[in-house]
């Protein structure tokens, strides 16, 4: 077993060297030949997209920046092909019919079948390859890959809006494989590189979640969660979007007992005596953060943080430092911070509390 105290890496692991070798080469053909690569997902699926293409030498236009050229995807293709040679629209998306992504999909779809351009292809990982977005892949500009990990759909729209869906498995999945492809792109190797030392990787990975999750640190941080409290969970730039994926996940399990999660920045209240912040960074030397770090000690907060390095957050907080590159730092960050609402759900259930069916049925699914 790769990880003692998070079982569920070793299902990750499995899935990512499941992927058919045959098919995942014309993929992967597409994204290291493309000068640009437009990511598109929903929720912690985006996330695992930005976090994984982080630091990836080619041109990465996200439909919501400010800088997008055109409204929408058929207005923006007609710039784009003025300006690059090759384009590949990344898709991320477990379901194959996330909202935003099925209809940018068509978009684009529409716009090369009318102009007959060359210069695009459609990407995509999905778990069901018999969806919206998977049936791309009977185009010729389409190259899809099937990634096993997603649960079931909901069974009312009610239920999504309400609670969500929490696909720990795939998003983790999806991650290291975007993350192990932007490292053979950059270093100009082949596809079967993303697959030579993956499983060492993974051992590494597991490492690091084993020795948070036996940590006094970790011990306190999910007691600190159990109690009535609300968490901030901040970071700038990579390290905010990997604080992100967290506040997604942990925010079902604390708004069950009455809480709130947010990510840090405008819309997140100032910490009241009892708060829990969370910071996430690789220096620990970003300014904003420890000044956040301040005012929550300030009002009584406890302070947590998630480092790359010996720092001036890491001794200011209890902080868990994860010796690792910069490279790697936020892609391991979230497979570390992954086990968290876990742990506070089941000890929550410890203590008797009854929680929504569909949580235990989440926390079931991912640690059996």
């Amino acid at each position: 077993m790769m990880c003692r105290n998070v079982p569920y890496l070793e299902r990750v692991y499995r899935n990512v060297d499941a992927i058919r070798k045959r098919e995942f080469k014309t993929f992967y053909d597409h994204l290291y030949s493309a000068d640009c690569i437009i990511p598109v997902g929903e929720g912690r699926s985006q996330c695992a997209l930005y976090i994984g293409l982080g630091r990836i030498n080619k041109d990465v236009k996200m439909p919501d920046s400010i800088d997008f050229p055109g409204k929408n995807m058929f207005e923006a293709a007609k710039v784009l092909e003025k300006k690059y040679k090759r384009i590949s629209l990344l898709v991320n998306s477990g379901s194959g019919e996330t909202t935003t992504p099925k209809r940018i999909v068509r978009e684009l779809s529409a716009y090369i079948e009318q102009t007959d351009s060359k210069k695009f292809t459609i990407d995509a990982i999905v778990s069901n390859p018999d969806s919206a977005i998977g049936r791309v892949g009977e185009k010729e500009y389409g190259a899809i890959i099937e990634l096993r990990g997603r649960g079931r759909e909901p069974k009312t729209a009610e239920e999504y809006m309400k609670h969500g869906i929490m696909n720990d498995i795939y998003e983790l999945g999806s991650l290291m494989l975007i993350h192990r492809i932007k490292q053979a792109v950059n270093s100009g190797k082949s596809y079967r590189d993303v697959f030579r030392g993956i499983q060492n990787e993974f051992r590494r990975i597991s490492k690091f979640v084993d020795d948070f999750v036996d940590s006094d640190i970790y011990d306190n941080l999910v007691e600190a969660m159990e109690r009535r409290s609300h968490v901030i969970v901040g970071g700038l730039g990579m390290a905010k979007i990997v604080a992100l994926m967290t506040v997604i996940r942990l925010q079902h399990v604390k708004r069950s007992i009455g809480d709130e999660v947010y990510l840090s920045g405008p819309l997140a209240p100032r910490p009241r005596a009892g708060d829990v912040l969370l910071l996430i960074s690789w220096s620990g030397e970003t300014e904003p953060l420890l000044s956040w770090c301040k005012e929550a000690k300030d009002f009584g907060a406890e302070v947590y943080s998630i480092v790359g390095r010996e720092s001036t957050l890491s001794e200011k907080t209890n902080s868990f430092v994860m010796d690792c590159e910069v490279e790697n730092f936020y892609c391991y960050a979230a497979f570390v911070l992954s086990p968290l609402p876990l742990s506070v759900v089941e000890r929550l259930a410890s203590r008797g509390l009854r929680l929504p069916e569909y949580i235990i049925g989440w926390y079931h699914s991912v640690t059996q």
